[in-house]
């Protein structure tokens, strides 16, 4: 199994190649680089390898040339964690059409105008009533625009679903299941709906009254899972949120109660890029990773407390190893030695390659400056718990 954790600068996305050749795209970002000047002076990553392609095109042109052979360059599943842009691609005045002309093209629309996708899942689908009519709070835009290309490929063939927490069968192997019995992906969470841990039984813990209305909290709705392969295991949550900060309801820390049912694993990627509102003590504490994967596109990624969070041997013991798709070098300076002895690589896509039967996995970092994406570092073998 392979997990690359793609840099294009401008948002998330992660490949996955499941054992059997099965292929799932966890988001595809892409942020409006104009809007985010009034922003200044926090500084956003270069578009990469360049500009000439916008991100979600050149996601696409990466899952070409690591998509599984026998299979050609297709998506069995592509998974959007929640609506913001730099986890589904931001609707802006270039962006061009689509060959329907049903909608215009950007993040997850870019990819699915030049790889076919089976089946699209995402936190509300098909309805988008989730906490609340989603269709009616935002007639135009950027979500109206997404919603639009659900729609349409829905009617002509793509499945669409709204992702089913708790359950460990709505992502499964398309090929060859019954040789890897020990593999499964679990809905851990969405629309603060959380799995116990138990079965597939789920508790809610975000009252939908209180969500915000047309102006959802969308980073604690996040959708989040957990990959299972033999004894390796992989969590990724979009921006899920860990702080119940002043002012903030106390449902706004989600890592807490979800990481009694993660438990520990092997490598995750960070909730909320790093952001100093995610990845609490609790939720480090319980999952304790031996490799953490940072997605992340501007400057105040990650927050120095999360950094502290990241090392700290008092929160559980043992080392671990931390790599970033991209750091701007203000970051760096600003974060100064802490930050320049915990992280094992500060650029570049970012690949977990799992041995057959999940015993042991490898990092490996490619150069995002180019389209060969060559290695250009090497970590590991790790053993899995």
């Amino acid at each position: 199994m392979v997990i690359h954790h793609i840099s294009t600068g401008s948002g998330n996305s992660a490949f996955t190649i499941m054992p059997d050749g099965t292929t799932m795209l966890f988001d595809a970002g892409d942020v409006d680089r104009v809007a985010m000047k009034k922003y200044a002076p926090l500084k956003l990553f270069e578009p990469l390898p360049d500009s000439s392609r916008r991100a979600g095109q050149w996601i696409a042109d990466y899952i070409r040339q690591f998509a599984p052979k026998p299979f050609g360059p297709k998506l069995d599943y592509a998974v959007i964690s929640h609506f913001h842009s730099d986890h589904f691609g931001k609707l802006q005045a270039s962006s061009p059409a689509s060959r329907t002309k049903a909608y215009r093209l950007t993040g997850i629309m870019d990819v699915a105008e030049e790889i076919p996708i089976g089946t699209l899942i995402d936190r509300a689908a098909p309805d988008y009533k989730i906490p609340t009519n989603l269709r009616a709070c935002e007639p135009a835009g950027t979500l109206a625009n997404y919603i639009a290309f659900a729609d349409y490929r829905r009617i002509h063939g793509m499945a669409v679903e709204g992702i089913r927490v708790g359950r460990n069968d709505q992502i499964k192997l398309a090929h060859d299941a019954d040789h890897y019995p020990t593999f499964s992906v679990r809905n851990l969470a969405a629309n603060g709906t959380l799995w116990t841990g138990m079965g597939e039984e789920t508790i809610q813990l975000i009252p939908w009254d209180q969500a915000g209305g047309c102006k959802v909290e969308e980073n604690p709705f996040s959708l989040a899972l957990k990959i299972s392969y033999g004894r390796f295991e992989y969590y990724t949550g979009g921006d899920l949120t860990g702080m119940a900060e002043e002012g903030k309801p106390s449902w706004f820390d989600v890592e807490t109660p979800l990481s009694a049912a993660i438990g520990s694993v092997d490598v995750m990627s960070l909730d909320h890029h790093g952001n100093r509102d995610a990845t609490n003590a609790n939720f480090l504490r319980a999952l304790r990773p031996r490799v953490i994967v940072q997605q992340n596109w501007v400057s105040d990624q990650p927050g120095g407390e999360v950094l502290h969070r990241m090392i700290s041997p008092t929160l559980f013991p043992g080392q671990r190893d931390i790599f970033s798709v991209g750091m701007v070098m203000e970051t760096r300076i600003g974060l100064g030695v802490w930050m320049e002895r915990a992280y094992g690589s500060f650029s570049g896509h970012v690949v977990v390659r799992v041995a057959p039967g999940g015993a042991s996995y490898e990092v490996f970092i490619l150069d995002d400056t180019t389209r060969t994406r060559l290695v250009k570092a090497h970590f590991g073998p790790y053993q899995s718990r």
